[in-house]
């Protein structure tokens, strides 16, 4: 479980925070991270993974700070980052060298992840296609079995095949004992996975809860017909979004990507009232 209380934090020089008041629990199961670009979300993954340590408040892994950076706790999480660098000629040898501080990491795993993406492990890492270094990584990273994982924009230069494959392999590889924090801009790759969310806005969390818990207070409803009564609406390729306190519609699925939309929209005060009853 993660724990952030208050957790503030501000980059040398800049002239406002990155991250600002930051409260929440999170809990097991697969979490969406969303937010527009400069809302902090990257900044909020280096805290949690104890890379970079707040100003103000605390951030805390199974009730463990993360800005201690015990050897022993820092085995239980992986921040997966948007272009980033493995050192190793192949995923192989960066595997033989990083995975024995990681105690739960499984070779039978990760040799199943690298046939699903259609590697051998044994590709030059400096030769390969981005699309095909992420997949490598995600290879690996799946494959660790840590108690939190966070994945930083993992469906970045994946194709349809890989971005289809990363999701069986979530669904796959994900424990009922794990929190997985997937940051994205493409919400649609994973929709049906996301148990709950974190939903950010210029530093600031505007909501962070279960699919549960959003269920519970809105639905949310395509039709031909827009509905001026409905707490959000918007219209989407001709047909309308609308979206209505729970007790008045029947249950729906959750539609993440329509409650980040309406979050961030001039309603967001609409929703935001709903989810807090």
């Amino acid at each position: 479980m993660i724990e952030l209380k208050k957790v503030t934090f501000t980059y040398k020089g800049a002239k406002s925070p990155a991250l600002s008041d930051i409260t929440a629990v999170v809990g097991t199961g697969l979490y969406l991270l969303a937010g527009e670009n400069g809302a902090g979300k990257t900044t909020l993954l280096h805290v949690i993974a104890g890379l970079i340590h707040p100003q103000s408040g605390i951030s805390c892994i199974d009730s463990h700070p993360s800005s201690t950076n015990d050897p022993a706790e820092m085995g239980n999480v992986f921040l997966l980052e948007d272009n980033m660098k493995f050192p190793g000629k192949t995923i192989r040898e960066f595997k033989k060298l990083h995975s024995r501080f990681y105690p739960n990491f499984s070779e039978e795993k990760f040799e199943e992840n690298l046939k699903a993406f259609g590697q051998s492990g044994y590709e030059p890492m400096n030769a390969h296609s981005l699309g095909n270094l992420k997949k490598a990584q995600l290879s690996y990273a799946l494959a660790l079995g840590v108690k939190t994982l966070l994945l930083d924009e993992p469906t970045n230069a994946l194709d349809i095949e890989g971005r289809v494959t990363l999701r069986k392999l979530i669904a796959a590889n994900i424990s009922e004992n794990q929190t997985i924090i997937v940051s994205t801009h493409t919400v649609s790759d994973l929709e049906k996975l996301f148990d709950g969310a974190m939903i950010m806005q210029e530093s600031k969390l505007l909501f962070v809860g279960t699919e549960e818990d959003v269920a519970e207070k809105l639905a949310f409803e395509y039709s031909n017909h827009p509905d001026m009564d409905s707490l959000y609406l918007e219209n989407i390729g001709g047909r309308y979004l609308n979206i209505y306190p729970s007790e008045k519609h029947e249950e729906t699925r959750v539609d993440w990507k329509a409650l980040y939309m309406a979050l961030h929209s001039d309603k967001s005060h609409c929703i935001l009232s709903q989810l807090q009853k």
